[in-house]
C-alpha cells in the first residue's frame, strides 16, 4: 500500500516544478542569474584577485563575464571568467593602455 501511494506522489512532485519555470518570462529568465552561477560582484573578486584595480567595463556574454580594467601599474588587463564555474577562461595582461 505504501508504494502505491508513493509513486503518484513522487510523480506529483516531479510535475510541480514544470509550470513554475513555464510561467516565468523570458525577460525574467535572461535577467535572474542561474543557480550556482557567478554574480557580478564575484566575478569582480576574481579580477580583483588577479591585479584588477580599476574597472573599465564589465559584460556578460555567453555563458561568461567579459570584464576589462587597469592594474596598479598603468597596465590593462582582460579577464573572461565562467559564470557557471568562476574558472578563468582567458586572462591577457597588456604591457601599456593610455586609458588605464
Amino acid at each position: 500500500m505504501k508504494l502505491i501511494l508513493a509513486a503518484p506522489l513522487a510523480a506529483l512532485l516531479l510535475a510541480a516544478p514544470a509550470p513554475l519555470a513555464l510561467a516565468q518570462g523570458a525577460d525574467d529568465f535572461l535577467a535572474a542569474p542561474a543557480t550556482g552561477s557567478v554574480s557580478r560582484e564575484e566575478a569582480l573578486d576574481i579580477a580583483r584577485s588577479k591585479g584588477m584595480t580599476r574597472l573599465k567595463e564589465i559584460e556578460r556574454d555567453d555563458g561568461k563575464w567579459e570584464i576589462e580594467g587597469c592594474m596598479a601599474n598603468g597596465r590593462e588587463i582582460e579577464i573572461d571568467i565562467r559564470r557557471s564555474t568562476g574558472a578563468i577562461v582567458k586572462l591577457e595582461i597588456d604591457d601599456h593602455d593610455d586609458d588605464c
